[in-house]
């Protein structure tokens, strides 16, 4: 049987429809800001960094010059050589400042090219619906899917309709750009489940699910990370309202989050359906 969907209260129609839309969306996912970085490289930027090995190095030989210089030239005073050894120092800081300050900048172009465009990906992806479109054949899988007899138990099914509910083999959809269609598959021929829905929000009438005289009031609603909610409505006997939330969180995985609230008494489950080849 298709899913109609559990909630927390009796609360109006609108206002369930807006809570369970809540509750079940999958999320918008994230947008990264671009913070692109220059590809060119401010003046003065050095092509690498001097490190502290080879510092060290030149500092040594820089001694050992002037240690040679002073016993060559033993007229030179010490205050000329040690003058020497401090520009020396001054110059090696400032090199390895000018260093760090464009370190980030001074990639490779390719590089930054490669950067930009995943940046670019990400905001390509991140800015599509998380959910595409679900049309296709879906079969259910019974063993990761909840249970529905609590369901079944609240809406009082009798035994002839429970045998049907539970020899549903899946769900075929059929969604465009202002319509979605669910037909029940099931081995059993007369029972049969077919609702079309604008998804402009329109009302539509169709036989009650669970098979007693009457119809019940039908809207789908295209969420904004490309789920569809379809909201029921019925009167009594045991009337009651519903919602399916149908959305894709993997690749040939389909997921219908179903509440159903009568009575004041709410039940909630998920059914899950693999996409046929």
């Amino acid at each position: 049987m298709a899913q109609m969907q559990d909630h927390t209260d009796t609360q109006p129609l609108q206002t369930l429809l807006q809570d369970n839309a809540a509750s079940s969306s999958i999320g918008h996912a994230p947008v990264y800001p671009s913070n692109a970085t220059s590809d060119r490289q401010p003046s003065g930027c050095e092509e690498s960094t001097l490190g502290l090995p080879s510092a060290v190095v030149q500092f040594v030989l820089l001694a050992i010059i002037l240690y040679a210089a002073r016993k060559q030239y033993p007229q030179l005073e010490l205050t000329v050589l040690v003058a020497c050894g401090a520009m020396f120092v001054l110059l090696l800081v400032w090199k390895n400042w000018a260093a760090r300050r464009c370190r980030g900048t001074n990639l490779p172009e390719e590089k930054h090219t490669a950067q930009r465009q995943r940046r670019q990906q990400t905001q390509q992806e991140a800015n599509q619906p998380r959910t595409p479109n679900m049309t296709g054949v879906w079969m259910k899988d019974k063993a990761t899917s909840d249970s529905m007899e609590p369901t079944l138990d609240m809406m009082k099914i009798n035994r002839l309709i429970r045998s049907a509910v539970r020899l549903v083999k899946g769900t075929q959809l059929k969604q465009s750009e202002n319509s979605f269609e669910i037909t029940v598959l099931s081995g059993i021929l007369w029972f049969k489940i077919r609702e079309e829905y604008p998804l402009t929000g329109e009302v539509r009438r169709f036989k009650r699910r669970d098979l007693r005289k009457g119809l019940h009031r039908g809207t789908a609603e295209l969420l904004p990370d490309g789920a569809v909610c379809v909201t029921l409505e019925w009167d009594e006997p045991l009337g009651g309202i519903g919602t399916d939330v149908f959305y894709v969180p993997a690749p040939k995985l389909l997921y219908v989050d179903s509440t159903i609230v009568m009575h004041g008494q709410t039940v909630k489950y998920r059914t899950i359906y693999h996409k046929q080849s």
